[in-house]
């Protein structure tokens, strides 16, 4: 291990060390008692599970990432039956998404990436293979399972430009931790970059973005409820989804000019981070908006909306993608504040035209290709936002005709599922035939 390497874990032994005393403390604050699901203590049941069949492990950052491997994962297990199958995450809501999948035998917080912590989990899991999303490089699980022989696969893979320019101080640090992992990159950019990280250009594929072959999935019954709220009282709305702090106030100041001229007009509006809906209430309120959170609306049918400028806070992970499909505008958020944006298929796969900001980054070559064919339109303000939704709320039909160019998009992108299994599946078969003699 280089210098770097060694550093960096020597650095992480400590901040486990520390970690591990911290969220014991009396009176510690609830993030340090948090870190507790982060130090690699199984539950009894999860370590029946480990004890038991060898384990496909699956990491995604958070929920729109499990949502785009979950095909990826089914036709593996398919494929590869027998084992138990593992899917980590490092936020809550992600953890939440993944212990309701049916694909997860253990759902869990990703261990620290610490040497004692990392060692302890894979001597308890018989780790067959490792799957890990988008830019989830973590330097000693890499190494550790490299170590153990463990096939390790980058799926979806991205490098930002940001993480890109860190190169040269980063090299050599990422190319001991990539040096034995397969990458499948979304776009030829991406697998340009991650060689320049320090990949061996030989393990690295351009096998497309997963979020192409999410599959679309059927309302659920209390988005149904919602939509029938809405058309029982002739009410059109524009979704804005996964929005950031500082980005509500641009999206509130452009609804307030645009409702005037639309009295019929509500907001459907998806905060990010759960743990900012009350804030989020709040600003609402002080504007002089009535609120509607989504989980009170959906408890019965066709509950009675107030008239006049309404928004309708999406209090409940996990349906914002179906959500998209209620309004007549969709804009994604992560993108009026410089945080680089957020999923544009879901609201390409509802068919609505969609709105972005100019803070696109991490997701640069779909978000160019979107308006590219005209199935979205970018602003930089509060006030091209309201010129926007105004002129396509006043014009349904060209709107409807963006709608359709945003679909043919996210339709012409699928794929990426096969291209990833047959890269995976041929590693995975060529070790299962040393291992066993057996295709």
């Amino acid at each position: 291990m280089s210098v770097v390497g060694r550093t960096y874990a020597s650095a992480m032994s400590l901040a486990a060390g520390v970690a591990r005393v911290a969220s014991r403390l009396p009176g510690a604050p609830e993030g340090w008692r948090g870190l507790r699901d982060r130090l690699g203590e199984l539950s009894r049941d999860q370590q029946a599970i480990a004890k038991g069949a060898p384990a496909l492990w699956i990491h995604a950052a958070s929920v729109g990432e499990l949502t785009a491997v979950r095909p990826l994962v089914g036709q593996l297990r398919t494929r590869f039956p027998g084992r138990a199958c593992i899917v980590s995450t490092l936020t809550r809501t992600g953890l939440a998404l993944a212990q309701s999948m049916p694909e997860a035998h253990v759902a869990m917080l990703l261990p620290l990436d610490a040497p004692g912590i990392v060692d302890g989990v894979l001597q308890t899991f018989r780790v067959e293979s490792f799957l890990f999303t988008e830019t989830e490089i973590w330097p000693v699980w890499l190494a550790t399972l490299a170590r153990d022989g463990v096939p390790t696969f980058m799926v979806s893979g991205r490098v930002s430009e940001r993480s890109a320019a860190r190169a040269p101080f980063l090299r050599g640090l990422y190319r001991e931790a990539l040096a034995d992992v397969v990458c499948c990159m979304q776009t030829e950019a991406d697998a340009a970059r991650i060689v320049a990280l320090g990949a061996d250009p030989v393990r690295v594929h351009v096998a497309g973005s997963l979020k192409f072959d999410a599959a679309p999935t059927a309302p659920s019954a209390d988005v149904e409820r919602l939509a029938r709220t809405l058309e029982a009282a002739g009410r059109r709305a524009v979704v804005a989804g996964s929005t950031h702090d500082g980005e509500e106030a641009i999206v509130f100041d452009a609804y307030d000019r645009v409702v005037r001229g639309h009295r019929d007009l509500v907001l459907v509006v998806a905060p990010r981070h759960p743990e900012r809906l009350d804030a989020v209430a709040a600003l609402i309120e002080r504007r002089g908006f009535a609120l509607r959170r989504y989980s009170e609306l959906v408890l019965a049918d066709a509950a009675p909306l107030p008239p006049g400028p309404l928004v309708v806070l999406l209090d409940v992970v996990g349906p914002l993608a179906q959500c998209y499909a209620l309004g007549v505008v969709a804009f994604v958020g992560g993108s009026l504040v410089p945080v680089g944006g957020h999923n544009v298929l879901e609201p390409a796969r509802a068919a609505r035209p969609i709105v972005v900001g100019p803070h696109t980054a991490n997701a640069r070559d779909v978000v160019e290709r979107l308006l590219a064919v005209r199935g979205g339109v970018r602003v930089d303000s509060a006030d091209a936002l309201a010129w926007t939704l105004d002129h396509l709320l006043a014009r349904p039909e060209e709107a409807t005709a963006m709608g359709r160019r945003a679909l043919g998009l996210a339709q012409t992108g699928q794929g990426a599922v096969e291209r990833h299994m047959k890269i995976i599946a041929a590693r995975l078969m060529r070790e299962q035939f040393a291992r066993d003699g057996e295709p």
